[in-house]
């Protein structure tokens, strides 16, 4: 019953937006450049660190809400790692954007061996996945600047990420 309600609820919320969505053809750069840098929060390790993501996308046409690209995230204070990813990035609505970027986390560990020795160590690759809404409030023709809330996922951690996504478009 729940399972009913929950799609219910996520068509009649879904068909407005692809309405709207369709409706927005305001012609924007087809490239972007772009850098978030922000706090993050991982609930895996319990505490906060520094996070910075950079990106590059480029829209499928001129009109389009679709862009693909790849992205590059270092996160340090918890769990330091970085990730390379490539994916898609959606234009909801003007100005609020939503990416999906799959990719490859590599982590940093120091590993201790005695009272006096340690070593920096660097796990195997494991698969993780990006998510990130973005909200361009000011806009000055090529850049624009706002706030970003971006997820994190792999096998050995998650966080949250509360940035400032800046890009240039061309």
């Amino acid at each position: 019953m729940k399972s009913n309600i929950l799609t219910v609820f996520f068509i009649l919320f879904a068909f407005p937006l692809s309405l709207a969505a369709q409706e927005h053809s305001h012609s924007h750069a087809r490239n972007e450049i772009g850098i978030s840098p922000g706090v993050t929060y991982s609930p895996s390790y319990e505490n906060w660190g520094f996070g910075i993501h950079a990106h590059y996308f480029r829209t499928l046409g001129e009109h389009s809400p679709w862009a693909l690209g790849g992205s590059l995230e270092q996160v340090s204070g918890h769990g330091s790692h970085w990730t390379v990813s490539v994916g898609g990035k959606y234009e909801i609505f003007d100005k609020l954007n939503i990416a999906v970027m799959p990719g490859v986390t590599f982590f940093r560990h120091n590993h201790e061996h005695g009272p006096q020795e340690t070593h920096e160590h660097t796990k195997k690759a494991q698969f993780s996945a990006h998510f990130e809404i973005g909200y361009d409030l000011i806009h000055l023709e090529h850049f624009h600047l706002g706030p970003a809330i971006d997820y994190s996922w792999s096998k050995h951690d998650t966080h949250f990420m509360l940035g400032i996504h800046c890009a240039y478009g061309f």
